[in-house]
Order: structure tokens, then C-alpha cells, then sequence
């Protein structure tokens, strides 16, 4: 029986023009009032994950998952956990990826941070409705002791991400973890900073096994808590090798998927 559904935000929650489909809403609805509790996990800032959390009514209690793991805070404002960045090793990315002309982000008290407002960092604000704030020197900026990194965030074109995270697996995956979420987007965070282990600890702490916890998500930073899951799910629009990795695939993210796969198992 399943008690506990973690959600993805982007492309899983959403639909394509960015809005939560009705469907998927009330099938939400219908599951809570069942007793089982909803909980999302996004790569998104924690901040820029509350207006979800609030359109679905989710309890000020309720736990959010934000920064792919790296973050795990009540709607409320408490902070429960929060895994950055090693220091040396987040200026070591900023360095390895500037050098390579890539646009870097990177994320400070659920602050978003960058050199310099480029194509790239615009494009990112507009998907995702964050404010970046410029600093000039994003090197010496993060290299401030006291500034824990939640994740580093690489934007490009999608020939330069397909290009670049093959590199950055290879160079730097045995020290973080380093995913696609979308095509234009490579995320790093801590080695334990994944949704996988952050919905692990989750589950654990409110008394859920594995087998009652369902996950529904989309891209490769999903791939971790639908392995992890009793019930793993794909979304329809997922990359081939995400779908592979799931128990099941529902409809795609215009489809109401998270709907369909609620019903079915829920």
C-alpha cells in the first residue's frame, strides 16, 4: 500500500506551458484526503518551490525536497537538512567550467548568484522565475568561507550541455553528483545530495518503508528516488534511459501523468 508520493516539479508535475493540469490536481487531492501524504522533490531553489507547495495545499509542516537533495525544509520555514557543496571542491567546478566560457550559477541561502546576466542566465530566469543577482567575480564571491554552495547549476545551448556533461561525469563524478534535468542544464551537488537518498531519509523519518513510497519524475536527476521507490515512475516525456530505470511508465507530463499513475496505484 502506498503512503507517501514524492514528486518531481518540472516536466512531471507541470505540463509543457508550465502549469499544473487540473487532472493531476485533483487526483492529488483525492490520494490526500486518503491519508496519503504528497511530498515534492524538484532540483528547483526552495523558494521558487512554495508556490507548488501552496497550490496544492500541502500542510506548513510539510517537508519540501529542493536542490536535487541537497536541502530539505518545512513549507513553514524550518530548516531539517541541508547538504552543500565541499568548499574547495565547488571553487574547483566554478574554475573548471569558467574556463570553458560556461555560464555558472551557483546557489547561496536559496540565492541565486552569477558573474553576469548572459543569454544563458536569462534564459533560466524566464523557465524558471528566479532572480539571479550578479556579483562580477563569481570566483571570489564563492570563495567567502562562510557561503555554503546548495548546488552549482551549468547553463548552455544543448549542444554545449550534451558536449560538456560527459566531461564533467568523467572529471568530476567521482567527488559530486552530476545530472542533466533538462536539456540546457547540468546540476552538481554533494555526492549525498541526491533525491534518492534525500526521499530515503525523508521516508525514514516519517516512519514510511520503501515499498509504501511511490516517485514520479522525468530526468536524470529523477533517476535516483525512482530506483530508490517501491513504486518508481516514469513520465511519458522522460529520456529512454530514465524510462528504463522505472517500474512503470505513465502518460507523459501533457497527459496528466501524475494523475493516471496516482489512480492506477493509488
Amino acid at each position: 500500500m502506498i503512503r507517501l508520493v514524492a514528486l518531481d516539479i518540472d516536466d512531471t508535475l507541470m505540463d509543457s506551458k508550465g502549469n499544473i493540469p487540473q487532472a493531476n490536481l485533483e487526483a492529488i487531492d483525492r490520494v490526500r484526503r486518503q491519508g496519503v501524504e504528497v511530498v515534492l522533490v524538484t532540483g528547483r531553489m526552495h523558494c521558487r518551490a512554495l508556490p507548488y507547495a501552496r497550490m496544492l495545499k500541502l500542510d506548513p509542516e510539510q517537508v519540501l525536497i529542493s536542490y536535487n537533495g541537497a536541502m530539505l525544509r518545512k513549507i513553514s520555514g524550518e530548516e531539517i537538512a541541508h547538504i552543500p557543496l565541499e568548499h574547495h571542491t565547488a571553487l574547483e567546478l566554478i574554475e573548471y567550467f569558467q574556463n570553458r566560457n560556461r555560464t555558472v550559477q551557483i546557489y547561496h541561502d536559496d540565492q541565486l548568484y552569477v558573474a553576469e546576466i548572459d543569454a544563458n542566465v536569462e534564459y533560466y530566469m524566464r523557465m524558471s522565475g528566479a532572480e539571479a543577482r550578479p556579483v562580477g567575480d563569481l570566483y571570489r564571491f564563492a570563495a567567502d568561507q562562510s557561503k555554503a554552495l546548495s548546488k552549482l547549476l551549468v547553463v548552455g545551448s544543448e549542444e554545449e550541455v550534451a558536449e560538456e556533461i560527459s566531461l564533467a561525469q568523467i572529471r568530476f563524478g567521482s567527488i559530486v553528483q552530476v545530472v542533466q534535468s533538462k536539456k540546457r542544464y547540468i546540476e552538481i551537488t554533494h555526492l549525498d545530495a541526491t533525491k534518492g537518498k534525500a526521499l530515503a531519509y525523508l521516508a525514514g523519518r516519517l516512519g514510511y518503508r520503501r515499498e509504501e513510497v511511490m516517485a514520479v519524475g522525468d530526468g536524470g536527476n529523477d533517476l535516483g528516488m525512482i530506483e530508490w521507490a517501491g513504486v518508481g515512475v516514469a513520465v511519458g516525456n522522460a529520456p529512454e534511459h530514465v524510462k528504463a530505470a522505472a517500474d512503470f511508465v505513465t502518460k507523459t507530463h501533457d497527459e496528466a501523468g501524475v494523475a493516471y499513475a496516482l489512480d492506477r496505484f493509488v
